[in-house]
């Protein structure tokens, strides 16, 4: 049999094994596949390429698109096929009179409906839209990038924030994907004073959540409080508070942790003996499992919830878990409650359902019920878990009490 015989029938037979057949015409005969080539920027005037008509523009314009490499290029062409915009776009937008914009991987360029090009900016990093929007940056000439400012742009090319910032970060939540924030840093010292820089929050239309006067702002903690106006400030290091952005409440204590609408604070109930060593403290730190007061607040600072002996609270989308005396009760978004301490296991949640497990038994506890109401877990139709590769996997709710007392919030 010859070489080539061989290697076929090498190949053919990893085929039927699910096997990749290309890693091994590779390893036996040491040589690369060929990758294949980018399709070629057709410059202005020149035939098109092959692509798929997307939309008509309008004065025998049409915006086309060509799709490569698992990505979308845009660009746009007249009656005959020939290239008016070239075909190697992000995003293009029709500005009727005023020409055309189109989105690059690191510019936005203004073209007049001849596609001659009017203006064209330059930013020092790739463009990456999320929610059709993305973070730029511009060097002023002659500077570098500890002159660089920061802003946002639209899909069409159109400054969202201004570019006046030392930095911006975008921020979502798991709840709502689709809503952007801004976190915005600038630089407020006088002229002649040391640099001091402080942070803002701004939503996705530019306007101000939060006035830039904050040393530290960090939603991280615990991102998805931003839904219902939550998050954490700093008007000096390593000291937070909560306020709510939408009532203008500001929480006196230090922390909070986010919990459906409310925030937590967890006070410890079992603190070691100050006389212990510290070898002794984590001999007993082991021996004697935390026990916290928990208290929830809603939007407006009242107290809607108040609680000892917790173990650990779970934040459930839409529903709040308590754990205490080796039970689980949940409460509603609002910290209300909606069953006892009975259940021994979470087993799925999301949308507001939750399922339990109690006594080797699985119901279903929604939100939207009666407190009490047990109903059949074929009924918790949105808390399912999210497949990975195909497989159900199951979802261990992350287990936090509000700021750890024990450890100095």
């Amino acid at each position: 049999m010859s070489k080539l015989a061989r290697i076929a029938a090498i190949v053919a037979l990893f085929s039927l094994t699910a096997c990749a057949p290309v890693r091994y015409y590779q390893a036996m005969t040491g040589k690369e596949m060929p990758e294949p080539k980018a399709t070629a920027i057709v410059e202005r005037g020149q035939r098109a390429p092959s692509h798929h008509k997307v939309a008509t523009l309008g004065d025998g314009l049409y915006l086309v698109r060509i799709d490569r490499k698992g990505d979308a290029a845009y660009g746009v062409v007249d009656r005959r096929k020939l290239v008016v915009i070239p075909i190697g776009y992000q995003h293009i937008t029709d500005l009727g009179d005023q020409g055309l914009s189109a989105i690059g991987l690191q510019s936005v360029r203004h073209f007049d409906r001849q596609g001659n090009e009017v203006s064209a900016t330059v930013f020092e990093d790739e463009l990456h839209f999320v929610n059709g929007q993305a973070i730029a940056t511009i060097r002023p000439s002659g500077g570098d990038f500890r002159d660089d400012l920061y802003g946002v742009i639209g899909q069409d090319g159109k400054t969202v924030i201004p570019f006046e910032y030392l930095n911006i970060v975008g921020v979502r939540t798991k709840l709502r994907p689709d809503v952007s924030w801004y976190q915005v840093q600038r630089d407020i010292a006088r002229p002649g004073e040391p640099r001091k820089v402080r942070r803002g929050m701004l939503d996705a239309q530019g306007r101000v959540v939060l006035p830039i006067e904050y040393y530290e702002i960090s939603p991280g903690y615990a991102v998805d409080g931003l839904d219902h106006g939550w998050v954490r400030v700093s008007e000096q290091e390593y000291k937070s508070f909560t306020v709510n952005f939408i009532t203008g409440l500001r929480m006196t204590r230090l922390g909070g942790s986010y919990y459906g609408r409310t925030v937590g604070y967890s006070s410890l109930l079992n603190p070691e003996p100050e006389a212990l060593n510290q070898y002794e403290r984590m001999q007993w730190r082991k021996a004697n499992d935390e026990r916290y007061r928990l208290e929830l607040f809603d939007t407006h600072g009242k107290r809607v919830y108040d609680q000892s002996d917790i173990n650990d609270t779970w934040d459930l989308s839409g529903l709040t878990a308590v754990w205490r005396a080796q039970r689980i009760a949940l409460l509603d978004a609002d910290g209300r409650p909606l069953t006892e301490f009975k259940y021994d296991q979470i087993k799925d949640y999301g949308g507001g359902q939750a399922l339990m497990v109690v006594a080797g038994r699985t119901v279903c506890i929604d939100a939207a019920d009666p407190p009490g109401t047990e109903r059949a877990a074929r009924d918790c139709a949105k808390a399912t878990t999210k497949r990975d590769a195909g497989k159900r996997r199951q979802r261990g709710p992350v287990a936090f009490p509000a700021s750890y007392p024990r450890y100095g919030g």
